[in-house]
């Protein structure tokens, strides 16, 4: 990615979570996340093609970590031991915690969850190595505790009791896997 393109991109990234401390994400205006980012609108939409997809886009930023760190997760370890899968994920949902709380209340929470939720299936998955057509156990799996996992986190926000979810995780996915 060209310099000035991620220059602009993270300017614009930190006046939305500038933002976010004053006010709720609908409130915020193209104008106003200029003026904070110090850019003309005119860059803006070169860069976003709305205040919602500039949002969503801060989102996935927010949750690029999070991905990242499934590329490494092994199906296994959510079979047999999920406690190493369910503490990573929710370490890097605690970092997050704050940001999630103020996308949570936007018209943007539902559809920028959704992509989350199947970048999130899709990194596990070519990490094992699956496709839907020879592992759909599996995927099927990964997706339950994908969702799970972060479903758990989301609903109940602002209230994140780590170690209470840690417990309820791994315990819902032993016994998704002892069942079948």
């Amino acid at each position: 990615m060209d310099r000035r393109i991620k220059r602009t991109r993270t300017v614009v990234f930190n006046a939305v979570m500038d933002l976010l401390v004053e006010k709720e994400t609908d409130k915020i205006t193209v104008l106003e996340l200029c003026k904070k980012a110090d850019i003309n609108k005119s860059t803006f939409y070169l860069h976003y093609k709305s205040m919602d997809d500039c949002l969503q886009a801060c989102f996935k930023m927010i949750t690029d970590e999070i991905t990242e760190t499934a590329k490494y997760i092994n199906y296994n370890e959510i079979r047999y031991n999920p406690a190493p899968f369910v503490n990573k994920l929710l370490d890097e949902l605690e970092k997050k915690v704050d940001y999630l709380c103020k996308f949570k209340a936007s018209r943007i929470c539902g559809p920028s969850v959704r992509v989350f939720k199947e970048n999130l299936v899709d990194s596990i998955a070519k990490n094992n190595n699956f496709t839907l057509e020879d592992n759909y156990y599996e995927i099927t799996m990964i997706t339950f505790a994908v969702a799970g996992c972060f479903d758990a986190v989301i609903e109940p926000l602002p209230i994140f009791k780590k170690n209470e979810l840690s417990i309820a995780l791994c315990a819902m996915l032993k016994s998704s896997h002892s069942s079948m």
